[in-house]
């Protein structure tokens, strides 16, 4: 009856107070009621408590609050007690303390308000020293409360300001108090996989991890205790799985077990999904559906609580869909949680993938039973089903062509005669039991006739397949002289059917070439969705280049490939992987280092001019002589095959050995070492290579401590003693010691610390990369893909790039880079383009750069060079000379940001003339990036133009290799000096007045030196006018007295002498001005220059 009346209360009388009447006494007439109760919320209200106790009790006045989100809070207590009283009513008044956000409006100090929908205020009383009853609302018997009416905050008051606030967060509060935060866009609907990728079956795949929804909302609904998951995923099979089951999507958790959801394929070609219960126990089902291969499959997965609806729809080449459901419940809730671990799409350590092609794939994080994930790109994928019918249908012309061929092996001619063939020589006659029909015939028309023109050699082979890529290796080498001449596309069509027929039949460096002629446009029209085809057809062949060019497409985002780190670090990881084996085997014949030599460097050029060269035949005659340095080049140019030499495994063993004979060079001796140990090009010497590892590491050789370590390891299998030959050859900077260190903790192999250590491994395997260890960099970007280790955050784009570097180490990658440059080296510079076209497009930057340089010597359209040039911007380590003529495009094109960032990186890569392009800029007003200045580390309060102008220009003195001093940085520093010296000097205080002091002290010279001469010509004039004019008007006259005659003549003497006098004293002091005149100005100039040149200096 108290809750009922409580409710009464709370509904109808919301904005008015109530008691509990009969609940509030006790038969001792005890009570506890409210007198005077405000009707609302107000600051400093009062509330009066009426009580009477029989006994010592204790009373209480609560206030609690009801929000949107939470109920019952209690915001507010006051206790006393009451031990005098006994029998008597009593009253108190009681001071109500709301919480701020509820009473008044947002300011300053409440950034946020609360809406309270219910406030209550009760009381109640307990009799004390009875210990079964608790103190408190719930556990009291006398009790009442009260509602109180409550403002929205549009109609609160504002809070009286106690405390005054600083101009500034005020200001800042004001700009900001209206804005509204919005909530990120997020969906539950996420593409894992927009473009198809290329799974070869093996152990290699896609990760994706997911992380918890930003939005509380999504997030509460994904964390419920029964979630549902949706998953549609679209497949093309070329073959059923090779083993029991292959992975298609796999969830693995945290604890590296699999989660919900595993999708699998059986080698019968049913799906098998594997789900995680709540229990922890792991329960799957099997849909019995025979997949069909070469067609397009798409599962919709739908999970929700404990049942699995499976939807299998696959499209028919005629376009129809058939369609299939299967539903399993396993009786017990699935567990899913997404953000635990990473999704495998494909392969994994764990499970090998399928063999065909995975993607689009769409992702429901919170399900959905109507799906929408339409198969694109569809052009591509619809090209793509009908050339992988066509070469499957070719393949199987082919193989009845041999079978043919086979079965009439024993006729006298032992030749297999065409059956359409011969009815046109000889009508009735039929020598060759063939079983492909007319219209087979017609479209591999080609085909037949390159078999039969070869089919002499076919049947005396045991084993035609093997002759088949042999033959596809000749029509590759054929359609490359032919490609490099070709100026029709008539005879391009020509060129990529034979091409096509030798990607068919095995050979796919034929796919590498016909998706780089479509991609680039070379001697056909750019056409991507067929050069995507080419590409995928590749890849999913496990061919290397082809593997190494998708990880590049998507890894830059290039030709209509989408940009996904993801899909890059899938292909990445295979060939890195494949390199790693292939180092072991790098002694074949089929595989050599790959150099990087520009074709536009002649001393590049001039180390691969074979054993001939003048390089090699220098070595020769040192080596001969017992250098030790020359011994040991010329055996690794012998065992490797570099420098234009071919492999001669035999005579670099001799040369190794003839170097270690001489028991001085620690390297020789590890090396033959090594030799003797893995028995390359000899017989194994377990004890003569001990011996030298010995003598080498005595001698300080880092690589020679790890040599003892592996032996003591792999052979003599001594964990601790091999654990210390590691440690000691880590300390003395061994790439090898710490990547072996590394997988003793990997493995927990470690004598002292079994355990595995994960985080210790992946460090030892960073550094071991960062010294160019290359299965090092290969472990790193493992963890670094999946992000599963403590304290080594998940990194794409760190896991690709090292991936990179180790993929442009493949062996046979060397080859295609050797067969190219001796090309150009012959002459047939057209061929050697489209060899380098070929590896510019799987990412290799020194390829790039030299088809660049290619397209531009032959003459070329510029779409070929930018091409190039653009993607050698990209790589990790950018080429120059493609730094420097994009940057030139662009200042071509009028994008100066564009051209700044290209001459920039330049810049940062080391070139003097990005440098001085870049100060070319900036001096037109051009703005310099900021994180390219951070790249060369210039301080911020040497970030004025002028001062990045000089510290460039400086940088780039320093760097041009020229000896000379007039280099063009070295000019333009010198003016930008005197310039800015000049600017100081006229600027200042001091200089200034003296400079003009100078210039009036040379004037006045001046003057007074043209004074000086005017007046010596004037007295000049004047003197031999008064000459003439005595002589004019005083003739002799004979007839004076001698007396008159000698006064008169003193008289003029005297005359004539103040005159000379007076004009010398004049001349005099005029000289004496100058001469001070002229000192001082030459004191001021030489002050001048001297400032001027303190200046420069």
């Amino acid at each position: 009856m108290k809750v009922v009346w409580s409710l009464m209360c709370a509904v109808t009388l919301a904005s008015v107070w109530c008691e509990e009447h009969a609940a509030d006494r006790s038969h001792n007439e005890d009570f506890v009621q409210f007198g005077h109760v405000p009707d609302r919320m107000t600051d400093r209200s009062t509330v009066e408590v009426q009580f009477k106790c029989s006994a010592a009790c204790k009373i209480g006045v609560e206030i609690v609050l009801s929000t949107p989100t939470r109920t019952g809070v209690i915001v507010y207590r006051r206790t006393w007690t009451n031990r005098k009283w006994f029998g008597q009513p009593r009253f108190r008044k009681v001071l109500l303390v709301f919480p701020s956000a509820v009473l008044y409006q947002r300011d300053f100090f409440i950034r946020r308000t609360l809406e309270a929908r219910d406030v209550m205020v009760r009381s109640w009383l307990v009799h004390l020293g009875k210990k079964d009853i608790g103190e408190g609302y719930n556990q009291s018997l006398l009790m009442t409360l009260t509602f109180l009416r409550t403002l929205p905050a549009s109609e609160r008051p504002v809070r009286p300001q106690t405390r005054s606030v600083s101009w500034g967060p005020w200001l800042m509060w004001q700009i900001s108090k209206d804005a509204f935060k919005k909530c990120p866009h997020e969906s539950d609907i996420v593409d894992l996989l927009t473009f198809p990728f290329a799974s070869t079956g093996e152990s290699y795949g896609i990760l994706h991890t997911f992380s918890p929804f930003k939005n509380r909302d999504l997030e509460k609904r994904r964390i419920l205790k029964q979630p549902s998951v949706t998953l549609s995923v679209w497949m093309y099979l070329l073959s059923w799985c090779g083993q029991s089951l292959c992975g298609i999507v796999k969830h693995v958790n945290k604890q590296r077990k699999y989660g919900t959801p595993l999708v699998m394929l059986s080698n019968k070609g049913n799906i098998v999904i594997q789900v995680r219960m709540v229990s922890g126990r792991e329960q799957a089902f099997t849909a019995h559906t025979t997949l069909p291969l070469r067609t397009w499959i798409c599962l919709d997965i739908f999970f929700q609580e404990s049942k699995t609806k499976l939807t299998i729809k696959n499209v028919t080449p005629t376009g129809k869909t058939q369609m299939a459901t299967h539903i399993y419940d396993f009786h017990e809730p699935v567990q899913f949680d997404d953000t635990s671990g990473h999704f495998v799409i494909g392969g994994c350590i764990y499970m090998p993938g399928i063999r065909g092609y995975v993607g689009p794939i769409r992702y429901y994080r919170l399900g959905n039973e109507t799906v929408k994930n339409p198969l694109t790109p569809v052009n591509t994928l619809q090209k793509l089903d009908r050339l992988h019918r066509y070469c499957d249908e070719m393949s199987h012309v082919t193989e009845l062509y041999l079978q043919a061929l086979r079965e009439n092996s024993n006729n006298s001619t032992g030749v297999c005669e065409s059956y359409y063939v011969d009815m046109k020589k000889l009508f009735g006659r039929r020598e060759c039991t063939q079983t492909w029909s007319w219209d087979q015939h017609t479209r591999f028309n080609s085909t037949l006739r390159l078999l039969t023109d070869n089919q002499r050699i076919l049947a005396g082979q045991p084993n035609s397949n093997k002759y088949l890529k042999a033959l596809s290796w000749v029509i590759f080498q054929d359609m490359l002289k032919i490609i490099s001449k070709a100026e029709d596309q008539e005879l391009m069509s020509g060129v990529i059917e034979l091409l096509e027929m030798s990607s068919c039949w095995g050979h796919h460096h034929s796919s590498l070439l016909l998706a780089t002629i479509h991609l680039a446009g070379l001697g056909i029209p750019v056409d991507l969705e067929q050069g995507q085809v080419y590409s995928l057809i590749g890849g999913v062949s496990d061919d290397r280049l082809s593997l190494m060019h998708l990880g590049y497409k998507h890894m830059q985002g290039l030709d209509g490939f989408p940009k996904d780190q993801n899909t890059a670090n899938g292909y990445y990881a295979n060939i890195g992987r494949q390199t790693c084996i292939d180092l072991d085997q790098l002694h074949d014949s089929g595989q050599t280092i790959t150099e990087h030599v520009h074709l536009n460097n002649a001393e590049e050029l001039q180390t691969q001019t074979g054993e001939s060269g003048d390089v090699v035949q220098f070595l020769k005659y040192k080596a001969e002589r017992g250098d030790v340095d020359s011994q040991k080049s010329l055996a690794k140019i012998l065992l490797w095959g570099s420098n234009g030499v071919e492999k001669d495994i035999r005579a670099a063993v001799m040369w190794y050995a003839r170097s270690a004979q001489q028991m001085a060079d620690p390297t020789a001796m590890y090396d033959y070492a090594i030799l003797l140990l893995k028995g390359t090009g000899l017989r194994k010497n377990q004890t003569l290579a001990l011996e030298l590892l010995k003598k080498a590491a005595d001698m300080g050789y880092a690589e020679a401590l790890n040599g003892l370590g592996w032996y003591y390891s792999t052979i003599k299998k001594d964990k601790r003693r091999a654990m210390r030959y590691f440690e000691l050859a880590a300390q003395n900077g061994s790439r090898d010691g710490i990547f072996n260190l590394g997988i003793y903790h990997l493995n927990g192999e470690n004598p002292d610390n079994p355990l595995k250590n994960e985080t210790a491994a992946m460090q030892y395997f960073l550094r071991a990369a960062q010294l160019g260890h290359v299965e090092g960099a290969v472990e790193s970007a493992t963890f670094f893909s999946s992000g599963t280790i403590q304290g080594v955050n998940r990194d794409q784009e760190k896991a690709v790039l090292l991936l990179k570097r180790v993929s442009e180490l493949n062996g046979h990658l060397g080859i295609m880079v050797k067969e190219a440059l001796q090309i150009y080296l012959r002459g047939s510079w057209d061929e050697a383009l489209v060899k380098y076209a070929m590896l510019a497009e799987i990412g290799l930057g020194v390829a790039q750069h030299n088809a660049a340089h290619l397209c531009e010597v032959l003459n070329h359209s510029s779409a070929c060079q930018l091409r190039y040039y653009n993607y050698s911007t990209h790589n990790y380590i950018p080429q120059e000379s493609g730094l420097l003529r994009m940057g030139d495009y662009y200042i071509d094109m009028g994008d100066m940001t564009k051209a700044m960032n290209m001459y920039g990186v330049a810049a940062v890569h080391g070139s003097p003339e990005g440098l001085f392009n870049v100060v070319m800029l900036i001096e037109e007003g051009h703005d310099f990036p900021k994180n390219i200045l951070d790249q060369m580390k210039i301080s911020v309060e040497d970030r004025s133009s002028q001062a990045v102008v000089r510290k460039l220009l400086s940088r780039c003195r320093e760097l041009e290799a020229r000896n000379d001093a007039l280099t063009p940085c070295s000019l333009v520093l010198w003016r930008v000096e005197v310039r800015q010296a000049w600017e100081d000097f006229t600027h200042s205080s001091i200089h200034l007045p003296l400079a003009f002091g100078t210039i009036a002290m040379l004037t006045v010279f001046v003057l007074t030196t043209l004074f000086q001469c005017l007046l010596a010509c004037y007295s000049a004039v004047s003197h031999s006018t008064n000459q003439s004019s005595e002589i004019r008007h005083d003739p002799p006259r004979e007839t004076q007295s001698s007396q008159l005659d000698s006064n008169t003549h003193q008289q003029h003497t005297q005359q004539w002498y103040g005159e000379r006098s007076r004009d010398a004293h004049i001349s005099h002091s005029l000289q004496e001005t100058a001469d001070l005149i002229v000192t001082a100005t030459g004191v001021c100039v030489c002050v001048i220059f001297t400032m001027l040149i303190s200046h420069l200096l």
